[in-house]
């Protein structure tokens, strides 16, 4: 699941927490600290992991032993974005 930014709407406290919630869902969270409203936060440094796509004609398997492993590890590399 997903893990969003709040931050307190009082001036006083204004803490930056973090809440996992499914995307579809928007409940109303409170601060932790002084149980007032909370905003959503805008992330700055968001990553997105995901596999790289192998494609292959024929079946992998009738590879060489070299060129197997070599397309085996190709499947683990992650694509960051």
């Amino acid at each position: 699941m997903p893990r969003y930014e709040h931050k307190c709407l009082k001036d006083i406290c204004e803490f930056l927490f973090e809440v996992t919630y499914g995307i579809k869902e928007e409940p109303k969270i409170n601060c932790p600290k002084c149980a007032s409203p909370t905003q959503r936060q805008i992330g700055k440094n968001i990553m997105f992991e995901t596999p790289v796509d192998v494609d292959w004609e024929g079946d992998p398997k009738d590879l060489s032993p070299k060129s197997f492993k070599q397309y085996q590890e190709a499947k683990k590399i992650k694509y960051k974005w």
